[in-house]
């Protein structure tokens, strides 16, 4: 068990660390637009600088991507596959009568940066950049979001390079969308453009799967999503099974009712589907759940899983704190149309840490939360029948306690806890009140199990 739980723990800290966004090649990067002029690079760099002086005129503003990977004003990417670094700069001009956001492609030629081609648009903000080769050129191609898919104001622009393979041009994409992606559905080698929409009047929710061809966008395939979502939170695009692709998308419908919906390119039929979606309802309700968790992968396997929550026995629903939750991760496979079970935890956002559930521990414990010690307890669920939730709560067999320094040094030797782990003035430590219990850890083991939310 040891072993597993290493494993297993390991995986899952890389998964729910909060770590900073991280753009490809970056030049100059901003979590805000607080600081909308970054110093002026020196060297090489500084001719891509005066280009943009020159295009944009006194007093312009850089715009920064309000999402994905990509974060910067201007993006460093190799759009030529000659192995050299092109620019793509995102700026606005202090001109009144340019009230939108224009995108310069610059080149190093001969040893001066030169323009590619610039546009305009009048869109107020980028929402993301993306690369792929949706054309199948050869070459990646620039996949632009503008405005705010959150807020339904968005739609989407592709730049490519254009026949003499020296300047780019762009073709529209004139369709808004919640969740944009770009990767490879249908495992050909080449990347396609996925969008998600919620229901908006009369138009239905729907995922839509498009790519570029002769210089016109083709729409590849589409599918019915769940029409009562209200807000796509989150979209994490990757391996379902080991050879299949696809998206989870987390959806919020109410306050405290969330879902995630698996879609994905069916090679054998040759169509997107969405695979949970009931076409009586035109609802998701197998993923349904109270708590916000997004999926994504949680164990380092590269397959993304999702999570199901469920309340652990002997507590009642209302006003639960999140460490009265059981979090199920499950990867679905897409031949047997199954959801498989890879781990499980409980977290304590108050405290701000998850723990790992041994899978002795499954359908055998529950949780009781002290708030004002700063203290989580599991203890053995006794259950009185087949119903899993009538029974009562048997022997404790671990107390987490959070403790400040200076109350740890205090009482160190004389408590029967021992620490797990120490961060920022606070020591997490542990209790096994019941260590001849058949559902008792080793020291090692609860360490082992136990992670920050915000470690690194």
């Amino acid at each position: 068990m040891k072993t597993t739980i290493k494993r297993l723990a390991a995986g899952a800290l890389a998964a729910l660390c909060m770590l900073p966004f991280s753009g490809c090649g970056v030049l100059f990067s901003d979590d805000t637009e607080a600081l909308m002029r970054p110093p002026r690079p020196m060297g090489d760099k500084a001719g891509i600088h005066e280009l943009i002086e020159k295009a944009a005129g006194e007093g312009y503003t850089f715009k920064y991507p309000s999402s994905g990977d990509n974060r910067s004003a201007i993006i460093m990417q190799d759009l030529t596959n000659d192995g050299v670094e092109e620019a793509i700069a995102l700026y606005q001009k202090a001109d009144a009568s340019s009230t939108g956001v224009n995108i310069m492609f610059i080149e190093k030629k001969d040893g001066v940066w030169t323009s590619m081609g610039s546009f305009s648009t009048s869109a107020s903000q980028v929402d993301k950049v993306m690369f792929g080769d949706v054309n199948e050129d050869g070459v990646p191609e620039t996949v632009v979001g503008w405005g705010s898919g959150q807020s339904g104001v968005s739609n989407i622009s592709v730049y490519s390079l254009d026949g003499t393979g020296e300047k780019m041009e762009e073709t529209i994409l004139d369709q808004s969308y919640a969740q944009l992606l770009v990767m490879d559905f249908d495992g050909d080698g080449f990347e396609e453009i996925f969008t998600a929409n919620v229901t908006v009047g009369d138009q239905p929710a729907q995922a839509r799967l498009y790519r570029l061809k002769s210089g016109a966008i083709e729409i590849l395939g589409s599918c019915a999503i769940d029409s009562a979502v209200t807000s796509i939170v989150s979209a994490a695009g990757g391996l379902l099974t080991a050879d299949q692709t696809g998206v989870m998308l987390d959806g919020s419908k109410t306050a405290n009712t969330f879902i995630t919906e698996v879609v994905y390119w069916d090679k054998a039929r040759r169509e997107l589907v969405s695979p949970f979606w009931d076409p009586a309802t035109q609802t998701v309700t197998i993923t349904a759940r109270s708590l916000s968790f997004a999926s994504r992968d949680i164990n380092g396997d590269k397959i993304l899983e999702l999570p199901m929550v469920n309340l652990l026995p002997g507590v009642s629903s209302q006003n639960a704190p999140d460490s009265a939750y059981l979090t199920d991760w499950h990867q679905y496979d897409t031949e047997s149309n199954t959801l498989v079970r890879v781990m499980s935890m409980v977290t304590n956002s108050v405290d701000g840490y998850w723990f790992l559930i041994p899978d002795m521990w499954k359908n055998q414990i529950t949780t009781e939360q002290d708030v004002s010690n700063r203290t989580l307890t599991f203890r053995r669920w006794v259950s009185s029948g087949e119903n899993l939730s009538e029974g009562r709560a048997g022997e404790q067999l671990l107390e987490i306690r959070v403790f400040t320094a200076k109350q740890w040094s205090a009482q160190e030797d004389e408590t029967d806890y021992f620490k797990i782990l120490d961060s920022n003035n606070l020591v997490y430590a542990g209790r096994l009140p019941s260590p001849e219990s058949s559902l008792s850890m080793t020291e090692n083991d609860v360490r082992n199990s136990f992670k920050l939310l915000t470690q690194e």
